[in-house]
């Protein structure tokens, strides 16, 4: 297949010094500046719908197993402060995470991405970017494409050959323009015991005729390294219930494990589900821990200045390479209404888990966006922002952290804290109506020895608001 987009703006996104003063603490270089699509594209502003241009929010990013170093990262483009962004962009890293460019043609997710009728993208707006990479060295990039309403959604995937420099036209895992339905927030896996087989996972929301609901879990499957697919319901609810933020990961074994965060109209928790057949059939929860809020719920202001933080984190999972352990991350709230991060871990492959314990290190006010990676040697690494310098000003400072275990991770003294960035402020991040939003995920791999971070940070410059960053950090 040919490029779906033909390329966009000549950008430079290589490493840079992350910050005014030319200083680069902590390997942090900038991934992103500025907007990376044509000057004027996408749907106007008005009816309530702003636009936040040159702000870059919400990135994921993928090792490739074929190639040591390379890297391939996706984040949103040109944020609107209700569904989505103008477009999706794709960068690549050939030094591990040292230095990053645009890829020379962006997937066709949206219209802004050169999506049209004709190669499956023409949407006005795009979000919820997925990326992996499979044994081959291919990248499988996923989408929530959608109208800017939300009365039609779709779930699409694309697939570079060239490992993120060029992307082929977006296949539709599925599509609803009934607004009875809802496609949500995709993720997508590469087998890495199976070459060829790629994931991909989301829920979709039913909202029925008699005012009930149900948010089941859909799975699309390939098995040709993301050419074709085919989609099925993998894992249904009782009426009023269903799964938001699902991740799909595969064991060394064969075993597929479903991280996700279930709710009910009065109920909410994390969830862990397995699959011993290749995903055909599926167990109850093994992991089941209440949570006291459903997604959507802010963060608590520490200034009670009516201008909270969005909070829709949801779970994630990350399996050691080639062993039965599997490790998860999860937001979990205090009875003081503050966010932490809670962990677990399974060592015979999902069938049992540890208690969870909380891992973050901040000691007043809430840890944010928790993601997690392991390497293979069984170090794992969480990352997350936190208020903790913040004061009773108007701006709210935001830093950006890390913890990392070696052994007896179960046990919260065995985590060792260091702060990555920061402070930055908050309070200039897109604003959405579920308050400023940092990035409801951000990315965090292993490349063996390091670990890559891949997160988004305010710049204090009103013309570029917001940048994606990657910093490199070791155990």
């Amino acid at each position: 297949m040919v490029a779906a987009a033909a390329t966009l703006c000549a950008c430079t996104f290589v490493a840079q010094p992350a910050f005014a003063d030319g200083s680069d603490p902590a390997g942090v270089v900038r991934v992103s500046g500025g907007s990376a699509l044509p000057a004027g594209c996408g749907l106007p502003e008005g009816d309530g719908y702003v636009l936040n241009p040159n702000t870059e929010v919400q990135p994921m990013v993928a090792r490739d197993p074929k190639r040591p170093g390379h890297l391939v990262a996706v984040y949103q483009q040109d944020r609107w402060n209700r569904y989505g962004s103008n477009g999706a962009v794709t960068a690549v890293s050939a030094d591990n995470g040292a230095t990053w460019h645009p890829s020379a043609a962006q997937p066709a997710f949206s219209r802004c991405n050169g999506g049209t009728a004709a190669n499956g993208g023409d949407y006005d707006v795009t979000t919820d970017h997925w990326v992996t990479v499979t044994p081959s060295g291919t990248a499988v990039a996923a989408s929530f494409s959608l109208s800017r309403t939300g009365e039609v959604t779709a779930m699409l995937v694309s697939r570079s050959g060239d490992g993120g420099e060029h992307w082929d036209a977006p296949v539709t895992l599925q599509r609803d323009d009934d607004p009875e339905f809802f496609n949500d927030r995709p993720t997508v896996t590469a087998d890495p015991y199976h070459p060829g087989v790629v994931y991909a996972v989301w829920d979709r929301v039913d909202t029925q005729s008699n005012g009930d609901w149900v948010q089941p879990v859909y799975l699309a499957k390939s098995t040709d390294d993301g050419r074709t697919w085919t989609t099925k319901k993998a894992y249904d609810f009782p009426a009023n219930s269903g799964a938001i933020g699902t991740e799909l990961v595969p064991m060394a074994d064969g075993t597929l494990l479903i991280g996700m965060h279930q709710e009910t109209n009065t109920t909410a928790a994390t969830q862990v589900i397995r699959s011993t057949d290749g995903g055909a059939t599926w167990s109850a929860p093994t992991l089941d821990v209440a949570a006291p809020f459903t997604v959507g719920t802010k963060i608590p202001d520490p200034d009670n200045s009516g201008d909270p933080v969005r909070n829709a984190t949801l779970p994630l999972l990350a399996a050691r390479p080639d062993s039965k352990v599997v490790n998860a991350v999860w937001q979990s709230q205090d009875a003081d209404g503050t966010f932490h991060v809670a962990y677990a871990r399974s060592t015979d492959d999902g069938k049992t888990w540890s208690s969870p314990v909380r891992v973050d290190k901040t000691p007043t006010g809430s840890a944010a966006v928790p993601a997690i990676a392991v390497s293979p040697a069984g170090t794992v690494a969480v990352t997350y922002y936190d208020f903790r310098k913040n004061t009773s000003a108007a701006t709210l400072p935001t830093d950006f952290w890390a913890v990392t275990c070696s052994a007896d991770c179960t046990k919260p003294a065995s985590w060792r804290e260091r702060h990555i960035e920061g402070s930055f402020d908050a309070r200039t991040a897109p604003s959405t109506s579920s308050g400023r939003m940092i990035g409801d995920y951000t990315g965090l791999v292993s490349t063996g020895s390091a670990f890559v971070a891949v997160y988004g940070v305010t710049t204090g410059d009103t013309a570029n608001p917001v940048d994606i960053h990657s910093a490199t950090f070791y155990n």
